[in-house]
């Protein structure tokens, strides 16, 4: 068993009010759960799944190395961005997203995202963003750098829930340092066997004044269930719509319009 564990669990604890809570919604035993922090004894299987369910993290996840594991923590949410982001959803019924679990499982991971950037217009920002399993569905979370790669910029971080309605998906999120927007991301599934790139529509409000309500095609780019976070979120930032670093199949769902004769912008299939 990983001598990282009770380190592990320390720091997901800490995003709680306190431990003796975490005690009561597991059901466990106050001096036992000491045992498995202080490294002297460790949960059982049935005990470690559902500790995992609870915090959100895979059994895996909570075997890596502390260091590792700290960087992973960071596309987690805090209990309090958790209670947020309940409120945030609150309009959708639990057993939407319940039943919309399964059929996300195989959504679950790392992706960059790409959309023209509502804040720096003629720009495309590429963000870090994860789906991953909890007791209540699946949730999202994305990590926005604001500026060019590698230069300084300003950060947003959003969270919210992801759920499927007739073949479509749609992940409904908060932006949680600033608390001023909320961002509707519509998405085509994946067709295929092996997931690639999700397309759609992402609608919200730029951060420029006057913030004006904006809409604005969005590529998922799948990255894996695990990656090297520190590295992918260095990669994160502004670029310029024909930036080579960008993939040749980004820039061409990127670059479309608004429908001929239709008037409205629609996503193209990936």
């Amino acid at each position: 068993m990983s001598r990282d564990l009770p380190q592990n669990l320390r720091a997901l604890c800490s995003y709680h009010r306190s431990i003796a809570e975490v005690c009561r919604q597991l059901g466990v035993n106050r001096s036992q759960f000491n045992r498995y922090l202080s490294g002297e004894t460790f949960p059982s299987l049935r005990l470690m799944r559902r500790m995992c369910d609870f915090f959100g993290v895979e059994e895996s996840e909570l075997l890596l190395p502390h260091g590792q594991f700290m960087e992973l923590v960071r596309l987690k949410p805090h209990e309090s961005s958790a209670r947020a982001e309940k409120n945030v959803v609150s309009a959708i019924g639990e057993d939407v997203r319940m039943a919309s679990r399964q059929m996300l499982d195989s959504y679950v991971g790392f992706y960059f995202g790409y959309y023209q950037s509502m804040s720096h217009p003629g720009l495309v920002l590429r963000s870090l963003t994860r789906l991953y399993r909890t007791p209540h569905g699946v949730n999202v979370k994305s990590i926005e750098t604001v500026g060019p790669p590698g230069a300084r910029s300003f950060t947003c971080k959003y969270e919210g829930a992801c759920f499927v309605l007739d073949d479509r998906i749609f992940m409904t999120v908060m932006e949680m340092l600033t608390r001023n927007e909320v961002m509707q991301i519509i998405l085509y599934p994946c067709y295929t066997s092996r997931i690639r790139f999700l397309t759609g529509i992402a609608s919200g409000v730029a951060a420029r004044a006057p913030r004006p309500p904006t809409a604005t095609q969005i590529v998922f780019q799948f990255l894996g269930e695990s990656l090297d976070i520190r590295k992918s979120l260095k990669l994160s930032g502004l670029y310029e719509p024909d930036d080579p670093a960008l993939p040749p199949e980004v820039r061409k769902m990127l670059s479309g319009s608004i429908s001929q004769g239709a008037g409205f912008l629609e996503a193209p299939l990936p």
